[in-house]
């Protein structure tokens, strides 16, 4: 042990004999310790509770409780517990020594002193006591990293899992994209048939809604380009200046060609007119805005009251699109795992009520949040069941990732 170390050690005496105070007490103060004194066990509780010494003296023979009672109560105390306890005392029976180790003791030293045996007992239970110590800090350490390294392992472990989803999302969407190519072309090229039918008999009719479907099939081969793994130089590409409000307009009116939309549900549109341009990639924001409002309407499919509200307003950053019904809303429970990849509460417009299975792919909304990363934009949701839904489309007005 050196002097550094000893310096640092706290050694109370507890006797009630001035004399062996005083020859231990020069002992130990010029071996380098700092030493401390009481004169009953009573007086050494009440100071061992506020200095908490490294090491302590003990006298057996003591008025009021002796050392034996006084062991016993700190050793029955969690915050002194700990503290190496040696016994002094003239006593050599060994039923005393035994009692002693009983109720705590580590160690006995004998009067009259032995000046070399003192310090040897000292030293030694102090290192032991300074080792215990380290020891324990050491298995505090350890069971600090170790909760850090299950901490990161469960952190890594949900991030390989999340990319081996997003992985799976690549795979399925690739795959579904390449088969709806051939379905898309035999619709555009019937389409085409139709429109010159159209303009030989002049039927107005069918010119319009040939538009309309040629529009729609447009957004639909949009929306698959931007979807593949295209690079980031050629997202770029795809970016242009976007009112959201004649966005929204123009797929509101998309959205008329479905007969429930159009009939069976009350609209209400409350645009701000002074929304200025952002770049965007047009069909990412119309393919969101289209799976908030099939969402929504989903959501109402088997209510008395449903109204569609969407609403456009801005601020001095961002734009907010709020897209409001009046369905069944979300539960608490479910609220917070809405945007997981292949999570839906919803059944497959055929499925068996009876059995609750769900079929759908619960890519909807996890999409939504993937298209609106490259604008730094989000989606926040508050639902309750008796009011309905509220999602927000959050778009900054400054796009830093995207710079035209």
């Amino acid at each position: 042990m050196t002097d550094k170390t000893i310096k640092k050690n706290i050694i109370l005496i507890v006797d009630d004999n001035q004399n062996n105070l005083d020859v231990l007490f020069d002992l130990l103060k010029k071996s380098g310790f700092k030493v401390l004194v009481a004169l009953n066990g009573e007086s050494a509780i009440k100071q061992i509770e506020r200095i908490h010494p490294t090491l302590i003296l003990l006298d057996v023979m003591m008025p009021g409780i002796d050392g034996f009672e006084t062991c016993r109560r700190l050793k029955t105390n969690p915050t002194t517990q700990d503290i190496p306890v040696i016994f002094m005392t003239a006593l050599s029976e060994t039923v005393n020594k035994v009692n002693g180790f009983q109720v705590g003791a580590v160690d006995y030293i004998t009067k009259p002193f032995q000046y070399e045996e003192v310090l040897s007992r000292l030293k030694t239970h102090l290192t032991i006591r300074n080792l215990q110590n380290k020891l324990q800090e050491k298995n505090t350490e350890l069971l600090q990293a170790n909760d850090n390294l299950e901490k990161l392992v469960e952190q890594k472990t949900k991030q390989l899992i999340q990319q081996e989803k997003t992985a799976i999302i690549g795979r399925l969407t690739q795959g579904l994209f390449h088969n709806l190519r051939n379905p898309i072309q035999v619709i555009l090229t019937t389409l085409s048939l139709i429109e010159i039918k159209a303009q030989e008999t002049g039927d107005t009719v069918y010119l319009k809604n040939s538009e309309h479907i040629s529009t729609a099939v447009n957004q639909i081969n949009d929306i698959i380009n931007t979807l593949m793994l295209k690079s980031r130089r050629e997202q770029e590409e795809d970016l242009q200046l976007v009112n959201i409000n004649e966005l929204l307009r123009r797929e509101i009116q998309l959205l008329e060609a479905d007969f429930n939309f159009s009939n069976a549900i009350k609209k209400k549109y409350i645009f701000d007119d002074e929304i200025v341009s952002i770049p965007l990639i047009y069909c990412h924001i119309s393919q969101i805005f289209h799976s908030l409002a099939e969402n929504a309407i989903d959501a109402m499919s088997g209510g008395i009251v449903k109204e569609l509200t969407i609403i456009t307003r801005q601020d001095e950053q961002r734009i907010y699109i709020d897209v409001k019904d009046t369905g069944c809303g979300i539960s608490p429970e479910n609220l917070s795992k809405i945007f997981d990849p292949f999570y839906t509460t919803k059944l497959a417009k055929y499925e068996d009520m009876e059995t609750g299975v769900t079929t759908r792919n619960g890519l909807g909304l996890y999409t939504c949040i993937e298209l609106l990363k490259p604008f730094e934009g989000e989606i926040t949701v508050t639902s309750d069941c008796e009011n309905g839904s509220i999602f927000t489309v959050i778009l900054p007005k400054n796009i830093k990732r995207f710079p035209l």
